[in-house]
């Protein structure tokens, strides 16, 4: 049951209860729907003409006017009254525009308002649920796919880091290559003297060195001088006077070579191991990893530079 039936029934059912406790109502009741429908107007016409103010509500003597002015006679106050009982369906003390609306439904006299038809409620389309599990299936085959393209991304991406790691190492290992090669040219060769292939140690690198005539030769010959180990008894620790690079302002230790005695040299080291060698002590001995560097031809001696060299 829509609203304005719900209010038709209850309009009606007021109208009976009034009726039968007060016959009299039902009279008046009786004529003035005769007076409604006999008049010709619409209910929207008979309400603009009792609510005059139009504030949508109303009061007895504007019913008694519009009365007046239609049958030309005024109508006594207890008629006005009885009416406007009937018409107050909720009982209130208020009749309403919408009370007498109400009542002219209740009664069958057309409202004379055109009503706006209700769209009717476009129904919901049903849920396919083959095109909502066909959707599922796309939505999942385009995960899939996204993972598999970000998979081949990733291995893509890993392969070229490898081939570029595998060039990158190739080209370092050639560099190495070219640098060990020009470094093998760049280093002299030492003499081999024996029959043996064996480099010639200090001692007799040393005594080839004496017996030389020209100072150019021997500087060519010391150029060819290999890095062996060797001992060396300290006699005496001096201050470099004529270094280059670490060597300078270094100190320079005075002995002989452990595998022959008679054979002085000089052991230059760097600045950085002063402090250490002002420590040594004569017939202390020193080994160390060296290479003559010169000769000292004032006390026809060789002298060595050490990479390496340990106190004894």
């Amino acid at each position: 049951m829509s609203v304005k039936e719900a209010l038709k029934a209850k309009m009606e059912q007021h109208i009976q209860e009034m009726v039968a406790t007060n016959p009299m109502i039902g009279q008046l009741n009786t004529q003035f729907t005769s007076w409604l429908l006999g008049s010709g107007l619409t209910g929207k016409e008979i309400i603009e003409m009792i609510d005059t103010n139009m504030d949508a509500t109303i009061q007895p003597v504007e019913l008694s006017t519009a009365l007046e002015r239609t049958t030309g006679t005024q109508p006594p106050g207890w008629v006005i009254n009885g009416l406007m009982s009937v018409l107050d369906m909720d009982k209130d003390g208020n009749v309403t525009v919408a009370d007498l609306h109400t009542y002219f439904e209740a009664i069958g006299l057309p409202s004379g308002i055109e009503e706006t038809p209700v769209p009717e409620a476009t129904p919901e389309p049903e849920v396919d649920e083959f095109e909502e599990l066909n959707h599922e299936i796309e939505e999942e085959a385009r995960r899939q796919a996204e993972e598999l393209i970000r998979q081949k991304e990733a291995e893509r991406q890993r392969l070229l880091e490898e081939q570029q790691a595998r060039e990158a190492a190739e080209r370092e290992a050639e560099e190495q290559a070219k640098r060990e090669e020009e470094a093998a040219k760049a280093k002299p060769q030492p003499i081999i003297l024996e029959e043996d292939g064996t480099t010639v140690g200090h001692a007799r690198f040393i005594e080839i060195l004496e017996g030389m005539k020209l100072s150019s030769e021997r500087r060519q010959l010391i150029t060819q001088s290999p890095t062996q180990s060797c001992q060396i008894q300290i006699s005496s620790v001096e201050k470099t006077l004529v270094g280059q690079g670490p060597l300078k302002n270094g100190m320079t230790i005075i002995g002989t070579l452990s595998e022959d005695s008679n054979i002085e040299v000089e052991l230059q080291l760097p600045a950085e191991a002063n402090e250490q060698a002002m420590m040594f002590q004569s017939n202390h001995s020193i080994e160390a990893d060296a290479q003559i560097c010169d000769w000292n031809v004032g006390r026809k001696r060789a002298i060595f530079t050490a990479t390496e060299f340990h106190y004894l």
